[in-house]
């Protein structure tokens, strides 16, 4: 069976990461493909003064005023006053990323982008139970490495089926499905146009059924998730969450019969 898992944090620390994102200030990376609009107001249909590119890291500005919230792709975020090419103006804080973003020509697997945001640290450590050339009678075998901004990833081995667990430090539930729509590996699971899910719901792809579980509280008029599954079968079973933990994303991918 393979399934895919992302995870995000329990109900509270989702309300306040998302209180502090209207807050935020310090250095992100544009992670919108075809660019980042900088606006001259904190409205969409203001002028735009220039697109950031992808991958360029910016700093965010103070400003005295609150911040006006805007929902895109079912994300809700925030305008943030930034400087580049020496333009000030305004950005939506949905499309930024607290790490650099992927290499778009090289990243391929998220094993890839850890590999890209950080080194290694220390050697793999292998944890198993029986053996892997007797695996039909029980056998498995996980292997763990640590990164030295503290991400992880965990890759299971056993009969049938295999799996791969990711911890990415700072990333939000919402960063981190943007994320997974940016990396390859993930593509049958969300595409590039795929919209944040903020509700239960069964749909095709091509002869694909997908079946999306959403677990959140609603808190005014946006819903806080907590936690979203999703799960189809094309040969193999695939599974996928996402959900948030103690400031960090977890993300599991795996499949079987």
């Amino acid at each position: 069976m393979r399934k895919f898992l992302l995870l995000i944090p329990i109900i509270t620390g989702l309300f306040l990461s998302v209180i502090s994102a209207a807050q935020q200030t310090g250095t992100f990376y544009v992670a919108a493909k075809s660019g980042l609009s900088i606006r001259e107001t904190p409205d969409a249909g203001a002028k735009v003064l220039d697109k950031i590119p992808y991958g360029t890291r910016i700093s965010l500005l103070e400003y005295g005023e609150e911040k006006k919230s805007i929902i895109t792709e079912g994300i809700l975020g925030y305008w943030q006053k930034v400087k580049y090419n020496n333009k000030t103006g305004y950005v939506v804080d949905s499309y930024l990323f607290p790490l650099p973003a992927p290499a778009l020509s090289t990243v391929k697997e998220m094993k890839q982008y850890l590999v890209q945001i950080a080194q290694p640290f220390g050697a793999k450590l292998t944890v198993k139970s029986g053996a892997m050339n007797n695996v039909e009678e029980g056998g498995w075998q996980m292997q763990k490495q640590l990164y030295k901004n503290g991400a992880e990833w965990h890759h299971f081995m056993g009969y049938e089926y295999g799996s791969d667990t990711y911890f990415l430090p700072d990333f939000s539930i919402q960063q981190a499905f943007l994320l997974v729509r940016l990396i390859p590996e993930f593509k049958e699971v969300f595409g590039e146009k795929e919209e944040f899910p903020l509700e239960n719901k069964t749909y095709k792809k091509g002869d694909r059924e997908y079946k999306i579980t959403v677990d959140k509280e609603v808190y005014g008029d946006y819903p806080w998730v907590k936690k979203i599954s999703l799960e189809y079968e094309d040969g193999a079973i695939y599974s996928f969450e996402i959900y948030q933990a103690d400031g960090q994303v977890v993300i599991f991918f795996g499949a079987g019969v």
